[in-house]
């Protein structure tokens, strides 16, 4: 089943959430308009917008207020991949130019910061000092997981529990986020609202997890994006992480050697991906993310069946299935 498809108990908001994103970008200042609307436009699956907005009518409530920070979750996101593709000297972002190869690296960061002071903005305006807390502290994290991801990127002796760690912070925290705010929107118990918590952080790491893999084992034109990217960056991912405990010395020169190559040779790739088969570690990472997902979707079984409780259960289990 299709993200889009899944999402339609909330495909008319997720429309205002686009008319949203298109105000809020709006500057005086026509290149941050243009970098920041090019960078939403080729935004992707609107995934944490769904979230909040899904989490918020499944609990009871439905406004304006719900859309407006949804775009405010989605812009803290946008915000993030732009500074990650200065960090990671990219070049393509979901097979186009990324912002930093078009407008370079100073515009990026720049516009980055003002996609995140106006989703504060937005938060700010709302007026709940608990919706306000939420997201500021999942930016705080998210950069707190940037810089450990780059303290640590080098270090090939990074052991699984360290990069759930990572990965938890940067990329989980916003799911979380989008839940609970969901959540706080429709003035839900303290307890459902640290369920919801609990779901989007779950959520998030699997489709994270999910996203190390179809890195490796995927085809391009199932995923929308090249694969190699993160050996290409350097990036120690699970299934890399996995197939350095597993494998013989020689395989992990093999491993090494590319990692700091920060170039996609199509006889490394494949040496690389070769050694993760031979040792099925994409299928343990897999598993992993597969189990994260199932932790997300218990902790949402006990709420009221309704269309979007369902929704919110198949997005989990979309996560792990994309490229199949």
């Amino acid at each position: 089943m299709s993200l889009l498809t899944i999402c339609l108990p909330v495909q008319a908001e997720l429309k205002d959430v686009e008319v949203a994103l298109a105000r809020s970008t709006t500057s005086e200042v026509e290149l941050v308009s243009s970098a920041a609307q090019y960078v939403l436009a080729n935004g992707g699956k609107r995934v944490r917008p769904a979230l909040l907005l899904l989490t918020a009518k499944m609990l009871g409530v439905q406004s304006s207020k719900a859309i407006s920070l949804a775009a405010a979750i989605e812009m803290i996101h946008a915000a993030s991949l732009m500074h990650d593709d200065v960090l990671d000297n990219a070049s393509l972002r979901r097979g186009k130019p990324s912002a930093n190869v078009k407008w370079g690296n100073q515009i990026s960061i720049l516009v980055g910061d003002f996609l995140w002071c106006r989703a504060s903005e937005i938060a700010i305006k709302d007026g709940n000092s608990k919706i306000l807390s939420s997201i500021t502290s999942a930016v705080k994290e998210t950069t707190e997981g940037e810089i450990l991801e780059m303290v640590r990127s080098s270090d090939f002796n990074l052991s699984e529990e360290e990069y759930l760690k990572i990965i938890k912070l940067k990329t989980a925290m916003l799911f979380s986020c989008a839940c609970h705010v969901g959540a706080l929107l429709a003035s839900a118990s303290e307890r459902s609202g640290e369920t919801m918590r609990s779901f989007g952080l779950n959520l998030g790491i699997a489709f994270q997890l999910a996203d190390d893999v179809l890195d490796y084992n995927s085809k391009e034109e199932k995923i929308g994006k090249k694969t190699g990217t993160d050996l290409c960056e350097g990036r120690l991912t699970l299934p890399i992480i996995l197939a350095l405990k597993r494998c013989k010395p020689e395989e992990i020169g093999v491993i090494k050697e590319a990692l700091v190559a920060n170039t996609l040779d199509a006889g490394a790739f494949s040496a690389v991906k070769d050694v993760i088969e031979r040792y099925q570690t994409d299928a343990s990472a897999l598993e992993i993310a597969r189990n994260f997902a199932a932790r997300a979707k218990e902790e949402i079984v006990h709420f009221k069946p309704s269309l979007e409780r369902d929704a919110l259960m198949a997005i989990a289990d979309y996560s792990v299935s994309r490229g199949e």
